[in-house]
């Protein structure tokens, strides 16, 4: 009978936490994702970055790309945005990853549940963990509600509780603060694994650059895969489709298929009954 309270006493902590978070994070517009993590040597490295953003998106989050300018309302309220981490515990055998949201004061209103992989290979491993962690927070079904004030009067403000920090707001600085440029990498950085398109909120394009001898070659990233567009001409060439396999992608109007083989992408293809391969861009 004990044992019976103690999980009905848990549940019911868990569904209190999980409310409150919810409402919490409803509360916020925007969210913004780093270059890099602090467990990770370098920007997007493994493409766990360009995943995070993937995944925020999918879960209807409005992502900010951080070389665009803000948008009006949240330079004139900081606090309407979110920076969103990746946390690296230590785990034996595993690999352990935990979704942060921070506010405009550093403070966490939101951390998911510990996402876990035992995969050997560090990319599938933190891949795997990352969305594991992410089903936490698909499960709050975000949706963004707009406070009715952003600054609470002294006088009239009711008691608040300590899950509540949207609601204790301070005026927002006139300007935000310049955000530095994202690196530039090469095309071999591009996502080699994309999940199929999500049909929630439209994603904000990674835009990587690669330089060779004779020309310049952009990819942009997309909801559904990548466009490789020429910056010269501003002609795309190739539209890439992802597939339900990892690093595999359909050619818009070409037969075979795309994939990512050493430091180049290869198009494979069958002719007069041979296989083909060859250099895509």
């Amino acid at each position: 009978m004990k044992n019976n309270s103690l999980i009905v006493f848990c549940l019911l902590i868990a569904f209190q936490n999980f409310t409150f978070a919810q409402s919490d994070i409803n509360n916020y517009k925007y969210v913004s994702v780093s270059d890099r993590f602090d467990f990770l040597k370098t920007a997007d490295q493994y493409q766990l970055n360009s995943l995070t953003k993937f995944l925020l998106n999918k879960s209807g989050f409005t992502v900010l790309d951080r070389l665009n300018s803000y948008p009006k309302d949240l330079s004139e309220d900081r606090c309407l945005l979110l920076d969103v981490s990746v946390e690296k515990l230590k785990g034996f055998l595993k690999t352990k990853l935990e979704v942060q949201f921070r506010n405009c004061r550093s403070e966490i209103i939101y951390k998911s549940e510990i996402g876990t992989s035992k995969q050997k290979d560090f990319q599938k491993a933190y891949h795997e963990a990352l969305r594991s962690a992410f089903e936490y927070v698909a499960a709050l079904e975000y949706r963004y509600e707009a406070r009715q004030s952003s600054v609470v009067a002294k006088d009239t403000s009711p008691t608040l509780s300590a899950k509540a920090p949207a609601s204790v707001e301070v005026s927002a600085p006139n300007k935000v603060p310049p955000v530095p440029e994202a690196p530039v990498v090469s095309s071999a950085a591009v996502v080699t694994s994309v999940p199929p398109p999500a049909p929630k909120a439209p994603q904000t394009p990674k835009v990587v650059v690669s330089q060779d001898e004779k020309n310049t070659i952009l990819v942009k990233a997309t909801n559904y895969g990548f466009k490789v567009l020429d910056v010269v001409s501003d002609k795309v060439l190739y539209t890439l489709h992802a597939t339900i396999y990892d690093g595999v992608f359909i050619i818009d109007n070409k037969s075979g298929i795309a994939y990512q083989r050493g430091n180049r992408w290869v198009r494979e293809y069958v002719s007069d009954s041979k296989i083909v391969i060859e250099p895509l861009f």
